[in-house]
């Protein structure tokens, strides 16, 4: 299920992620099932710093899954509101989410679920590990804004 949710990570990524989950109070996941089988889960995350969020911690959906057979049964509901629960117990005033910005049934599923969307944005990172270019001229002193 954590495949159709986080795309391109492998089987070895999953594993030691859900290690951390396990062994970090500040993450939880949470389980829908019945007769013992699992058709969804939510995992939920304390953010210090969320864009467009105000408070700190934030209590952060990274993400939610329900098998398609079982969705629109209030499956996804119930773990949502397990989820709000444990971040007010937490301390949390606010709850955040994301979806990527092709996936427009997350966001309708997102806004249905009582969400407002706040910026629409493409991330960015830069490795501060890699050895720099040498040969990047740098600006001369006269150039320099004061």
């Amino acid at each position: 299920m954590r495949n159709a949710v986080y795309k391109g990570l492998d089987d070895t990524f999953h594993h030691k992620e859900i290690a951390v989950i396990l062994d970090d109070t500040d993450r939880e996941c949470f389980f829908y099932a019945v007769d013992d089988v699992i058709l969804g889960f939510v995992e939920v995350t304390l953010r210090n710093i969320v864009d467009g969020c105000l408070s700190s911690p934030v209590g952060y959906v990274e993400g939610i899954y329900i098998r398609p057979t079982w969705r629109g049964r209030g499956a996804a509901g119930m773990l949502l509101d397990a989820a709000t629960a444990w971040c007010r117990e937490k301390g949390c005033s606010e709850m955040a989410t994301d979806a990527e910005l092709d996936n427009i049934d997350a966001q309708r599923f997102h806004a249905h679920m009582g969400f407002e969307e706040t910026y629409r944005i493409v991330e960015y990172r830069k490795s501060l590990t890699e050895q720099p270019d040498t040969n990047v001229q740098m600006p001369n002193d006269r150039n320099r804004r004061t």
